[in-house]
Order: C-alpha cells, then structure tokens, then sequence
C-alpha cells in the first residue's frame, strides 16, 4: 500500500473518532502534510477530470462518475472505479470503516472516498489537474456561501470554497499566501459531501463569508460568519 494511502487513511479514522467534519476533509483533501513534505497543489499528475463544469445533469454534484454521495453503496462505488479505465492503482479496505483511494492512470493519487456505518460513500475527494477555473465553477453554481483560508506551504495557500446547495468544497490556489484570488485561478480539488451531513459541517465549522475576488489574508484575517456551535468530542476505540 502506497505511504500517502496509509496517511489518508489515518485522517479517515479522525471521523470516526468524532472529529468534526470540515476538520477531517481539510485533512484528507490537502492530503495529509504531516505524512511527510506535501505535494503540490497544483500539478498535472492529477486526474485530467472537468466534469464539475461540463458535466450534465444526470451526474450533477454530489455525484460523480456515476458515484452518488449520500446514495450509492461503497461496494457498488469500488466497482466502479475499478471497472474505469482512467484510474488505476485502486486500495480499499475490505472492513468498516470502508475507504479506498486510487490514481489518475498516466499520473499520481488523486482520490479517496469512505463510506458511513451504513455502508453509503459519506465523502469523495478528486485532486484534478488546474484546468477549471474557479469563475467556471462559480458561473454554473452561483457564488459559495463559504470560504476557509488555509496556509498549505510557502508557495502555495489554499481556498475551500463551500457550495452548500450543491454539497461540493471546492479548493482553488491563487498562488503563495500573498496572492489574491481570481477568476482564472484553478481549481486543484473537489470534495463532494452527502447532503445530510451538511447541517453538522455548518454546526462544527469556523467559516469566513464569500466576499468576491480579494486577496488570501482578507479572507484568512477575516472574521468568520460560521463559528462552532457543537464541539465534538473524539470517542475512545
């Protein structure tokens, strides 16, 4: 099994422990920087995926590739990642908590989805190569509700950017943390959520509001319109 599998994996077990929710997907969808040095962001080693923005709506978020968040089965979603011939390298788990993570065929890891106790993938993460915009995204969704500032290294700082209707947290770089944010800036991953978790995220996140195009320290300096209202505490195994 691949070091940044085992590292994903790690992050995955922070759910069950009771982590809040936004915690445990920042982890998973910057892949885990304590594991080692982070990769980059922003690399065309990712999955060649533009889907979010050209898709139809027979797969309209939070599905993709047929992969239903908050519907389809974990065993029915390995099977389909499995039988896709744009992806190789597929690790799962054959007991709950069930998880799995797979790479682009010409390229590096670039996804990972886990399933609830009842065995329905609860989150999907696809690291992509920076060929959507985020103005692309924002044209066909509307603009995000929310927003989360994250320092990813010395070149490269990160923007979640929460689209509650559409169940989606979509992470853009624009560029090192004294950048500013733009419309032709890629988007470098999509973390497609189940619906029903959303109350919760909202419940346990620390949030800034969308305020438009500005620079990444407006947004990390920000005072954030979502603070935690529940405080989850980690369980014992």
């Amino acid at each position: 099994m691949y070091p940044l599998v085992v590292c994903v994996y790690e992050s995955w077990s922070l759910m069950k422990k009771g982590f809040p929710l936004v915690v445990v997907f920042i982890v998973v969808s910057l892949f885990v920087s304590a594991c080692g040095s982070p990769p980059p962001l922003k690399s065309d080693k990712y999955l060649g995926d533009t889907s979010l923005v050209s898709g139809d709506a027979s797969c309209a978020p939070p599905c993709f590739r047929g992969i239903t968040v908050g519907k389809t089965t974990f065993s029915d979603a390995l099977t389909a990642v499995k039988g896709d011939a744009s992806f190789k390298d597929v690790q799962s788990t054959d007991k709950a908590p069930f998880q799995a993570a797979w790479a682009a065929k010409d390229g590096e890891m670039c996804c990972q989805m886990s399933a609830n106790e009842s065995g329905l993938i609860n989150a999907l993460m696809v690291k992509t190569k920076p060929t959507m915009t985020i103005k692309q995204v924002i044209d066909k969704y509307g603009p995000p509700q929310y927003v989360s500032a994250v320092d990813y290294s010395s070149d490269e700082a990160a923007l979640g950017l929460l689209f509650v209707k559409a169940g989606i947290l979509v992470w853009v770089t624009p560029g090192n943390p004294s950048s500013s944010l733009k419309e032709t800036d890629p988007v470098v991953a999509v973390l497609y959520l189940d619906p029903k978790d959303m109350p919760t995220i909202l419940d346990t996140a620390t949030l800034q509001g969308w305020n438009g195009y500005q620079p990444y320290q407006a947004y990390k300096t920000q005072t954030p319109v979502v603070t935690p209202r529940i405080t989850l505490t980690p369980s014992s195994q």
